[in-house]
């Protein structure tokens, strides 16, 4: 499925972009890395992707408008690919134009291979713990697994063997259909993620309640012997007003 380009330069144009400003990671590793952060259970924000793109030294830019261009394609694919269904949609792959060639095929297969490793790379960063993972979400990660260990492999033995043309539409056809299921693969990983998420989401959720009630206890005029206003169950003077 391709890019909708309303809002965007196109992929080919962000291809060029990214190599201008010596991007470190190429569109695949983008896309995979996007999908999995937005996948896993802890916000990874957006902010966070310069250094991860273009590493410590962040971009290269040539000039300003280069890096409103970039930041803004990079910001809208987060957008876009944040608001993926999974549930009803395929997976958004770069839209790449593959020479109709043994070569090019090798290509899409080295992008594939790169998109799935930053995709879990992606979850790294989110920090997704094994816990977080539904059982589905398991069994859908080892067929993931699988599609990655059969890529390596496979591009291995086609740089040690020429494909013949008549072998050619055969390869061809079987990494159309791997890549099918390395979308169904992601959407069961992210879908089976989402109570983790959900759980999160609650927890940050009560924190900052709690941080709140701490704020207004600490103003308000509370006896040290009464409840805290912060509902810990504890005496004021055990609790916030401890600090006062």
């Amino acid at each position: 499925m391709s890019m909708p380009e309303d809002k965007y330069y196109s992929d080919s144009e962000m291809i060029r972009l990214l190599k201008g400003a010596d991007a470190k990671l190429s569109l695949p590793e983008i896309y995979g890395l996007l999908y999995g952060c937005h996948a896993a259970p802890h916000i990874f924000r957006p902010s966070q992707l310069i250094s991860t793109i273009f590493g410590k030294n962040e971009a290269a830019f040539a000039s300003m408008e280069k890096t409103e261009q970039v930041i803004g394609n990079l910001l809208f694919l987060w957008n876009v690919l944040g608001e993926w269904k999974p549930e009803t949609e395929p997976l958004f792959y770069p839209d790449i134009e593959y020479p109709d060639t043994p070569e090019g095929l090798m290509e899409r297969m080295k992008d594939d291979l790169t998109l799935i490793k930053s995709f879990i790379k992606g979850l790294d960063l989110g920090e997704t713990a094994k816990e977080d993972f539904s059982k589905d979400a398991v069994d859908a990660f080892k067929s993931l697994s699988e599609a990655d260990t059969f890529l390596a492999n496979f591009i291995e033995f086609q740089k040690q063997n020429n494909t013949e043309d008549e072998e050619f539409k055969k390869v061809k056809d079987s990494i159309v259909n791997l890549e099918g299921v390395i979308g169904v693969c992601i959407a069961r990983i992210n879908l089976g993620l989402k109570e983790a998420r959900m759980r999160v989401v609650k927890e940050m959720q009560k924190a900052a309640d709690s941080q709140k009630k701490a704020a207004q206890a600490k103003s308000a005029k509370v006896q040290r012997n009464e409840l805290c206003p912060c509902g810990s169950g504890k005496k004021y003077k055990k609790c916030c007003g401890a600090e006062q």
